[in-house]
């Protein structure tokens, strides 16, 4: 727009079909870039197509009326080669089309002003392809900084549950050892007593008391011993703090499975559907919504990215499948072109 404001001050200057190809190659220009925006970064055959039409509108615009801000059009070239190109690739693109725009110039006008205005533009082209470069491999470190940082988040949960479980189970045994021997010796000596002395109402409440004790013990020590489900709720409310984009809503309420096997199979799947999130989706919003009803455990997940066409055989898709089948889960994929990807999975929560 900013290129095409000049001429439209100025007016038509020269023959009037040359500022025809002039609006015309503009508006070209115009449809190219506004189609190619949307798959930086995704490199094929339509991508190079549009770019190169980008150039060679430009170069036409130059050769019919060129009025001095032309070069700037090449320097949005530029900067989708930036997002598209690799470095060799892009330089050599970006020597070819201003030595062509530079010739384009000279047919309009003459060689010196071709030389005068094609070095500056030729200096921000490559400014803007090399700051763009810069920018996309710095968002790519924060894409796996994330998912490293994903993977962090759950094996640390993991870990705390595996040391809590560890922790109740040490004093458990500590308990029965220590205190389960002394009480068992006490009733024995209790009973020794009674038998040596008869029956006595101190004595009877004494050994009833000690009875009681152990049967306590008995209690306390098989409460604590006993496996307790994994809590998701800490985990997966981590997870979601943790990940800058796109922006993680968690619904889980009241979410704790009494197998911790299959507490840990769900952690990791939300894990691995963030991380897919993180590297492929460009949304700005996961929702993950989970949901216990008798005895099965269902997971909805969706985002607000473009979706694909069809999602590859990862290793993490692949890994997440053999997880749930391996406890009588299934996993579900929508590609969502267009709508976002949406991924379902169940699993039996493993209790009773």
């Amino acid at each position: 727009m900013l290129v095409a404001t000049p001429p439209a001050v100025e007016g038509v200057e020269g023959p009037p079909a040359a500022f025809r190809t002039w609006l015309a190659a503009m508006a070209v220009f115009a449809g190219l870039f506004a189609w190619a925006t949307g798959r930086l970064g995704r490199p094929g055959r339509g991508l190079w197509a549009a770019l190169a039409g980008q150039s060679a509108c430009v170069v036409v615009m130059s050769a019919a009326q060129y009025h001095g801000l032309e070069g700037t059009l090449l320097v949005l070239v530029s900067l989708q080669l930036g997002l598209s190109a690799p470095r060799r690739v892009g330089l050599a693109w970006i020597g070819a089309q201003s030595l062509v725009m530079a010739a384009a110039i000279q047919h309009h006008w003459a060689l010196r002003p071709a030389l005068m205005f094609a070095p500056p533009y030729v200096g921000f082209q490559v400014l803007t392809f090399l700051m763009v470069r810069l920018l996309a491999r710095e968002a790519a470190a924060r894409e796996s900084l994330s998912h490293a940082n994903a993977s962090l988040v759950a094996a640390r949960e993991g870990l705390a549950e595996s040391a809590r479980v560890g922790e109740r189970l040490r004093i458990a045994r500590e308990l029965h050892d220590a205190m389960g021997h002394h009480l068992a010796g006490l009733s024995l000596n209790l009973e020794v007593l009674g038998q040596r002395q008869g029956p006595s109402p101190p004595l009877e409440t004494a050994r009833s008391l000690t009875r009681r004790l152990l049967d306590d013990l008995e209690s306390l020590v098989d409460t604590l011993g006993r496996e307790r489900g994994l809590d998701l709720g800490p985990a997966l409310a981590a997870l979601a703090r943790d990940i800058p984009r796109p922006r993680v809503h968690v619904n889980a309420p009241g979410l704790e499975l009494p197998d911790p096997r299959h507490g840990h199979v769900l952690l990791r799947c939300c894990q691995e559907i963030v991380t897919n999130a993180v590297k492929h989706s460009a949304a700005e919003n996961l929702w993950i919504a989970i949901r216990v009803d008798g005895g099965l455990v269902t997971l909805m997940a969706n985002d607000d990215g473009g979706g694909c066409a069809r999602p590859g055989p990862g290793q993490g898709l692949e890994g997440m499948r053999e997880r749930l089948e391996e406890l009588g889960g299934a996993l579900h994929l929508d590609p969502g072109q267009g709508t976002g990807f949406r991924v379902s999975l169940t699993l039996p929560s493993g209790g009773p």
